[in-house]
């Protein structure tokens, strides 16, 4: 029951209509009903998810407080089995560069940096890569810079399948975040394929 609320959640951090507003703010509330039922690593894994939720809808105060206890209680946690969960240090990096008032382009300029760390330390297969490239992804797509998102999700989705499987939170959260910069480049007749090849560029430089 847990982790469905939890994978719930997940999901619907992706959108922004009312209704899933609405039931995210119940699902959280369960789940801190619920949180004595859990372990560290599944608590880690609530509060991530819940920190995702409310940035999602744009309480970013509270998204980073989520995320600050998720980080806390991953200190105590074996990092090799809650790999997917540690993102949540990059996220925390990622609001207070908002919290900051830094615009779109330092947004991206910081995530891309933390996303090409990670991705030479834990290589392309580890889920805090495939995590840390959708937070890069996603803002690329706030900087209207649609093309090179698709680029890196289309990448992103087909390791994580490959590697994780499709039910896995890392390829439900890089195939939903896909699909939502596909359909926004569909509507967008101004896109080109010419823009932003620089993730491709950077994958072959590897």
């Amino acid at each position: 029951r847990i982790i469905a609320l939890v994978d719930r959640i997940f999901i619907l951090s992706e959108g922004t209509s009312e209704e899933g507003t609405s039931e995210g703010q119940v699902i959280c509330s369960k789940l801190t009903f619920l949180m004595d039922e859990m372990d560290n690593a599944m608590k880690a894994k609530t509060y991530y998810a819940m920190g995702c939720f409310h940035g999602s809808i744009g309480n970013l105060k509270n998204e980073k407080g989520y995320l600050k206890m998720a980080r806390n209680l991953l200190q105590d946690t074996d990092a090799d089995t809650n790999s997917n969960m540690m993102t949540s240090l990059s996220d925390i990096a990622e609001i207070e560069v908002r919290l900051n008032g830094s615009n779109s382009s330092s947004d991206v300029d910081s995530l891309r940096k933390q996303y090409e760390e990670t991705f030479v330390r834990s290589g392309p297969e580890s889920t805090l890569t495939i995590d840390a490239g959708v937070s890069l992804a996603k803002a690329l797509r706030s900087a209207d810079r649609n093309i090179e998102a698709e680029k890196l999700l289309a990448n992103l989705v087909a390791t994580s399948r490959r590697v994780h499987g499709e039910d896995h939170h890392c390829t439900k959260s890089a195939a939903t975040a896909l699909q939502g910069v596909t359909d926004e480049l569909l509507g967008d007749p101004s896109s080109t394929n010419s823009e932003f090849d620089d993730v491709e560029a950077w994958f072959q430089s590897i």
